[in-house]
């Protein structure tokens, strides 16, 4: 009877203890809390993204031509920022980096010599990018203009062979390239065919002579790196030109102003 008395006493003396331990157990770590799902990002219309892109390089370029480097600026600086690589193919991304740097250094350009060269670059880029991908996109072919006069057929001429020479660096083609060349065979324009102008029309009639001889320098160039070169210093050419008589050609203010 005593020792039965002894076990009872025994196990109330552990019971305790077992609950202690049981509400430890039932208690366990603190279990963290699931982290919400991200949302998904939107997906990058990588199509529409480049046609922006590509109504930018344009602007940026028509203003360089111009001689306008103020109105470069606000292109320029939207490829900079705004050239992404999410979508783009693998192996496209040094290009990019390297369109974007390009970009910056037209919106930072001082004088018309770097903004062309740096534009220059710019295209180059775009075509590699486009080589890079495998990724020829549509850019249909500007149509020759009607003649209008001595000075303004030859002026329009200009811009159409300008025109297929960018379409030949940022697609790229070697065609277009050559028929934008092509297009700059002719005589360039004379004194008589300019306005008069005496502190201004012999600089005219040496840059028109400049920009019809890279031209034709640049029939025989076979590697993308001196095409961009050529391409650079005839940009620089039309804006130099552009830019001595501002409101006619350029962006509204002559030289001596």
């Amino acid at each position: 009877m005593a020792r039965r008395i002894h076990s009872i006493i025994g196990v109330l003396l552990l019971l305790p203890v077992v609950l202690v331990l049981a509400c430890s157990g039932a208690s366990g770590p603190p279990v963290e809390q699931a982290k919400p799902a991200e949302p998904p990002k939107p997906a990058v219309d990588v199509a529409a993204h480049m046609h922006e892109h590509l109504a930018r390089v344009t602007t940026m370029q028509e203003a360089v031509i111009r001689g306008d480097l103020e109105a470069a600026v606000e292109p320029a600086t939207w490829i900079a920022e705004h050239q992404e690589t999410e979508g783009l193919p693998a192996g496209t991304e040094p290009f990019v980096a390297n369109m974007k740097k390009q970009a910056v250094a037209v919106a930072e350009a001082k004088d018309l010599k770097n903004a062309g060269v740096a534009t220059a670059m710019t295209l180059s880029y775009c075509g590699s990018c486009h080589a890079a991908a495998k990724v020829t996109p549509q850019m249909p072919e500007p149509a020759k203009p009607a003649a209008s006069g001595p000075a303004a057929a030859h002026m329009l001429e200009h811009q159409w062979a300008t025109d297929l020479m960018y379409q030949g660096l940022t697609m790229p083609s070697e065609d277009r390239w050559q028929k934008g060349l092509a297009a700059m065979q002719g005589s360039p324009l004379a004194e008589k065919d300019l306005p008069k102008d005496a502190t201004l029309t012999k600089e005219i009639v040496a840059l028109e002579k400049k920009v019809h001889e890279l031209a034709a320098k640049a029939k025989t160039a076979t590697d993308l790196g001196t095409k961009v070169a050529l391409y650079g210093e005839y940009l620089s050419g039309c804006a130099g030109c552009h830019s001595l008589h501002g409101k006619v050609w350029g962006p509204g203010l002559p030289k001596t102003q």
